[in-house]
């Protein structure tokens, strides 16, 4: 067997381990209440003792985690020093099975821990306590089933443990943080998101949105409340503004589509339309820096193959003659012309 033992002092946890000489007993320590949830959640323990000293709270996770997954109980013993007698009934009230005062007793601590053992392996008939109801849901934790109606919802595990720790306190806020600290074992800013989408999911399955009498509310700062609401009334509230939405969406879609057939028909328009030649540069496949700067001087090359070119350089004077055709007068198949100084460098020469 095994024993969750969660306590911040070592001289109590060595005193634990002491009373339970068994070799077939095995005793874990944890530090925090979180800590000791998540260990419970992958493991099953036989006992769960909880120091006192750390704080008997319902909102803690360790205590908020054995109200909503009634399947993982095990017999929940707090241990230590109380003020008066309210503060142990307080123990009580937040789920401990047991409770040993300090001084404590080695003979007695096992005792009462074998004793509330027994009570856990023997199922106990189901108590009104295992049983949520509001208006037409059903919940039973033992089998972990939700009925609307007498119909079966399925719900996942999660789901469900959500669903109980809403419907057993119907008409209260569950905050956000009991219900991380509950399910998860953490914080709600670690889990808000994976949070809100339980809830979305938890509303949708079981239609938690007052047509059967019952709604889900989300307050801001509060956290989470389910409670009996006039469904029909809330129903006649709804509709008119679903139709609305639904009147918009229609005439938005036939804005769009107007507008998609005037674009479609301006687009055939500039199509058949006859538009002024342009010519056509012959740039290099990847429209580089170096080739469009080449560009213009494709006239000029073009020129001085044919032998009609004569090149006055604007800055320095000089003549550069094409090549002469055979047997024509160079003289005249000549032409001079200026090299424009946009294709030339700032010191006279070719870029």
């Amino acid at each position: 067997m095994k024993f969750a033992v969660m306590t911040t002092s070592s001289s109590l946890f060595n005193l634990i381990c002491q009373c339970f000489r068994d070799d077939t007993i095995e005793c874990c320590r944890f530090l925090d209440d979180v800590a000791l949830s998540r260990a419970i959640y992958r493991e099953d323990y036989h006992a769960i003792l909880v120091d006192a000293a750390t704080g008997i709270d319902a909102t803690r996770a360790v205590f908020a985690r054995r109200a909503c997954y009634g399947d993982r109980r095990a017999p929940l013993i707090v241990i230590g020093a109380f003020a008066d007698r309210d503060s142990i009934e307080r123990a009580f009230e937040v789920g401990a099975d047991d409770v040993v005062l300090s001084p404590i007793d080695q003979g007695e601590l096992e005792v009462r821990t074998y004793q509330a053992l027994r009570r856990f392996q023997s199922p106990p008939p189901l108590q009104s306590e295992d049983r949520a109801e509001l208006g037409p849901y059903r919940l039973d934790r033992r089998t972990g089933t939700v009925l609307v109606d007498e119909r079966e919802i399925r719900l996942t595990v999660r789901e469900f443990a959500i669903a109980w720790l809403l419907f057993s306190r119907a008409g209260e806020y569950v905050s956000r943080r009991q219900i991380a600290g509950a399910i998860w074992s953490s914080t709600e800013d670690i889990v808000g998101r994976t949070l809100e989408q339980h809830i979305y999911k938890l509303r949708k399955k079981l239609g938690l949105n007052g047509a059967s009498g019952v709604q889900l509310r989300t307050m801001y700062a509060h956290g989470y409340r389910v409670e009996l609401c006039d469904g029909k009334a809330d129903a006649d509230a709804i509709l008119p503004a679903i139709a609305q939405v639904e009147q918009t969406a229609d005439a938005i879609a036939a804005i769009t589509e107007v507008v998609d057939i005037a674009r479609h028909e301006a687009n055939l328009e500039c199509v058949g339309q006859t538009t002024r030649p342009s010519r056509t540069l012959d740039v290099h496949a990847k429209d580089s820096e170096a080739a469009r700067s080449a560009q213009p001087w494709g006239q000029y090359a073009a020129m001085w193959h044919s032998g009609t070119a004569h090149f006055v350089h604007p800055v320095a004077g000089f003549t550069a003659r094409g090549a002469e055709s055979p047997g024509s007068d160079s003289s005249s198949a000549l032409t001079s012309f200026s090299i424009p100084a946009a294709l030339l460098g700032s010191n006279g020469r070719r870029r």
